[in-house]
């Protein structure tokens, strides 16, 4: 049912040194933005076919403290699916924590879900449209 890990990522706390270091300090290639109003996404090509995505919101928020919007810490990575609905069913009857859909980003060309695992990492599910 799990298909490829999809992206990682990543919440700035400094734009430019992070585009510094996954750009020109790692040799990452820069792929494209997309606005997604409140925040502006940056992807970069990784190896074997994945994508970091690094977010910077356009407004303040608190570094560190581990909330999805926070700066500075690792957020979620997303594994790719072929059947979001089926994964639904199986995190429903298993107790698993949904934090949120499956629902459509029209503006991403998903249908992402978003649940919690046991320690408390959250994790991201898509299927592409």
């Amino acid at each position: 049912m799990l298909k490829a890990i999809d992206h990682i990522t990543v919440n700035m706390t400094d734009k430019e040194k992070s585009f510094q270091f996954y750009g020109r300090i790692l040799g990452l290639r820069k792929l494209n933005e997309v606005d997604m109003g409140d925040h502006r996404l940056y992807y970069y090509e990784l190896p074997g076919g994945c994508r970091l995505e690094l977010i910077e919101y356009k407004f303040e928020s608190t570094v560190r403290s581990g909330a999805p919007t926070d700066r500075g810490v690792y957020r979620h990575f997303a594994l790719e699916t072929d059947d979001i609905d089926g994964l639904k069913h199986i995190f429903t009857r298993n107790g698993v924590k949904i934090l949120q859909g499956p629902e459509p980003s029209d503006k991403l060309g998903v249908r992402f879900m978003l649940i919690e695992e046991p320690n408390k990492v959250e994790i991201e599910f898509v299927e592409k449209l």
